[in-house]
């Protein structure tokens, strides 16, 4: 059994994002209108914590009341671009490719595997249940500056009730957001059923072909480092009682560094422009957390490594 797991467990960074208007739209909401009637006519953008009930019921009925439209505190319920939007965009170039993937081609899940969305995205193959955890994580970016307003809209030509729509509008926003890369997460590719967690099913002698394939696809990101992606029959995780353990592909130092730096720039270069609305990321503080406190950087900026000060952590080893 192997000692305590030491170096950098997870690169956790924050992200700070300007942008106008808003890029991720909750759709049509019910609320109250002018008469005090109900109107489902009035679209609202994704905000934090945000209920459309006032909290009065009416007796007779169980009723519960809308809010009026103005009734919004963007402070206490600020505009987000949720985790889901910002995953889709980062990927955007692959964003469709997991539903062609056939699970009966090896060639087209190795070269699932050995992309960015197989290394770092994650997927899951519906047909087969093949999958790969994001080693990923992002937060929703939340805005800080609370620039929204209410405004009236009505079709051109029309004058009934009907032709009135309202919409919660935003002017400058200025995000932050939070998110972090699992060193165990990304260094380990199974394949292997044992677990649960099988990225491809292979047959004898595939392995070190597709070891192979992914190790070049890493290499062609950074030429000048030495990524090494090492196929094994038992790679077995520290510290596990009976040594049980699966085979896949395990990733060395240089490969981690290229996969970090590379989805490091990919948030930095991010932008999203929707309709007339856009965001873009302005800035992103990057700690090599080696230390058991998960996001640090959340509550104390000042402990932060903004450069590797050991190595990355190894969790499995070969047995």
């Amino acid at each position: 059994m192997q000692n305590k797991v030491i170096g950098i467990k997870s690169v956790d960074f924050k992200i700070t994002a300007l942008g106008h208007g808003v890029v991720n739209w909750n759709g049509p909401t019910s609320l109250t209108g002018d008469s005090g009637t109900t109107v489902d006519n009035h679209t609202l953008p994704k905000l934090r914590g945000y209920s459309n009930l006032s909290g009065k019921v009416k007796e007779e009925t169980g009723y519960k009341y809308r809010k009026e439209a103005t009734d919004i505190d963007f402070k206490k319920t600020p505009l987000y671009i949720s985790q889901n939007c910002i995953r889709h965009h980062l990927f955007r170039s692959q964003a469709f490719d997991v539903h062609y993937a056939n699970k009966n081609k090896i060639e087209d899940l190795t070269k699932m595997l050995a992309s960015i969305t197989g290394l770092v995205r994650g997927y899951v193959v519906p047909s087969s249940q093949n999958k790969r955890t994001s080693p990923l994580l992002i937060e929703d970016f939340v805005d800080q500056l609370g620039n929204g307003n209410f405004e009236q809209f009505g079709q051109a030509g029309e004058r009934d009730s009907s032709s009135f729509f309202s919409k919660t509008t935003f002017g400058d926003t200025k995000y932050t957001a939070y998110g972090s890369i699992s060193i165990e997460q990304l260094q380990f590719i199974s394949l292997d059923k044992k677990f649960d967690r099988e990225a491809m099913g292979i047959k004898v002698g595939q392995g070190e072909e597709v070891a192979e394939t992914v190790q070049e696809f890493i290499q062609s990101l950074n030429s000048s480092l030495k990524p090494a992606a090492t196929f094994h029959e038992n790679y077995v995780r520290s510290g596990t009682i009976f040594e049980e353990g699966e085979v896949g592909i395990l990733l060395n130092q240089d490969a981690l560094k290229v996969l970090i730096e590379y989805t490091i720039d990919l948030i930095s270069d991010l932008s999203i422009r929707q309709a007339k609305s856009y965001m873009y990321v302005d800035n992103v503080v990057v700690d090599y957390n080696d230390s058991n406190k998960m996001m640090r950087i959340k509550r104390d900026e000042n402990s932060i490594s903004v450069e590797p000060e050991s190595e990355f952590a190894t969790y499995f080893y070969q047995k």
